[in-house]
């Protein structure tokens, strides 16, 4: 693999973990009507989708030896945007969840 290929798979995999996590985010935050609960499993599943994704761009990048410049600058722009989707994915989370709240049944035996 050369440099560039491995840079385009970074960011491609961060795209996938992106969407993954909000759809997790999403299910749990309108089959509970919390979006707290959405934003917290959205929340943990960016951090640890972000680990991982990190661990293996730091293997492959130092089998190709990339240098540290760009690896460095995709890091850090992917842990700059990161706080930028939480928050859209917090405001998506209390849209979905906002009439919800009084829909639940209670089932009494």
């Amino acid at each position: 693999m050369d440099v560039q290929k491995v840079a385009n798979l970074f960011l491609i995999f961060v795209l996938i973990a992106a969407g993954i996590s909000l759809v997790i985010g999403f299910v749990v935050a309108v089959k509970s009507t919390n979006y707290k609960k959405g934003y917290i499993c959205n929340f943990i599943s960016s951090v640890v989708f972000l680990l991982l994704i990190v661990s293996w761009y730091d293997k492959a990048s130092s089998n190709i030896f990339m240098g540290t410049i760009p690896w460095i600058l995709n890091v850090i722009a992917v842990i700059i945007v990161l706080p930028l989707y939480l928050l859209v994915a917090r405001f998506i989370f209390k849209k979905a969840t906002k009439g919800q709240k009084g829909t639940k049944k209670k089932f009494t035996g």
